[in-house]
This record gives structure tokens, sequence and C-alpha cells, in this order.
């Protein structure tokens, strides 16, 4: 099985929209290795002008990734790429501009998944301690755990568990 065919089979039903796009980065990758210019929809997706992106310096696409900079084996290989002429800057900018904003995609859509689950998990153990409140101690029984309210908050522990699973796997 191909690798972008693999990604797609391995995403969480719902969530397919929040998972990188492989598809337009190997889109660009393949535009240079057949020698084309950047496709057009990646320089729309990018919200550059045709000549802009050819004009822009190989600069700009590691200046936005300061951790870049930090290690001096990667930042020595980056400024091998000047020679390779205005063709692959283009692709290099546009490869790692598109990267840059799918890396942001996927944490935006990871940092709200989790505040949802941590709002869902302080709900959660707020409605447990009303139902164990309304339960006397000694008379904790199976009569009380097949209380209603007893058995929707077990069965919200238990979907909450199954979503963590998910954010586990994403």
């Amino acid at each position: 099985m191909k690798f972008g065919k693999q990604i797609q089979a391995e995403q969480i039903p719902g969530w397919s929209s929040a998972y990188l796009d492989y598809k337009s980065l190997k889109k660009i990758i393949s535009s240079l290795a057949a020698n084309r210019p950047v496709p057009e929809a990646t320089r729309t997706a990018i919200a550059l002008r045709p000549g802009e992106i050819l004009s822009r310096p190989a600069a700009d696409a590691s200046a936005a990734t300061p951790s870049i900079s930090d290690d001096p084996l990667i930042f020595a290989a980056l400024g091998q790429d000047d020679d390779r002429g205005p063709n692959f800057q283009a692709h290099k900018a546009a490869f790692f501009f598109k990267l840059e904003r799918e890396l942001e995609k996927i944490n935006a859509f990871y940092l709200l998944k989790e505040a949802e689950l941590k709002l869902r998990l302080e709900t959660l153990l707020s409605k447990r301690r009303a139902a164990a409140a309304r339960v006397l101690p000694d008379s904790f029984d199976d009569a009380t755990k097949n209380h209603v309210e007893w058995s929707a908050v077990e069965e919200g522990f238990r979907l909450l568990e199954r979503d963590l699973g998910k954010l586990q796997v994403y």
C-alpha cells in the first residue's frame, strides 16, 4: 500500500480535514521532479502572485522557522540550495510554506480537541461527585450502581476514554 493511501486508511472518520494534506505536498515535490513550475493551485494556496514566488529570496522560506538555524548541520545544508536555481527555490518556498500551514492546522485541531476533552472530564468528575453525594456511603450497593444517574456518568467516562484514544492515535 502506498504511503498516501495508508494515511487515508488510518484517518479517524470525521477528522479527515484536520490531517496533513500529504497529497498537495507530494504534488509540489512531483512538479519539481518533473521540472515544472510551482503548480498554480499551490501559488493560490499560499496567496502569492505567479511572479512573486520566483522573486522571493530563499532566506524567506527558512526565516519563518527559527529552529532550523539552531542546528548548524541543517543550516549548512540549506545554504547549499542557493545554486539550484529559481525553480528549486520556488518549490522549496511553496513546500515549506504549505507544510507550516498544515502543521498549524494540525496543532490547532489537537488543542481544540484537547480542550473539549478536558471540559468533558471536568463535567464528568463534577457529575460523579454530585451522584456520590446523593448516595449515603454505607448504602453503596448494586442497586445504587444501577441508578440511572450513576449509569450515565459511567457511560460518559467510557465515551471520554474512547475519544481520548482517538486523540492519542491522531
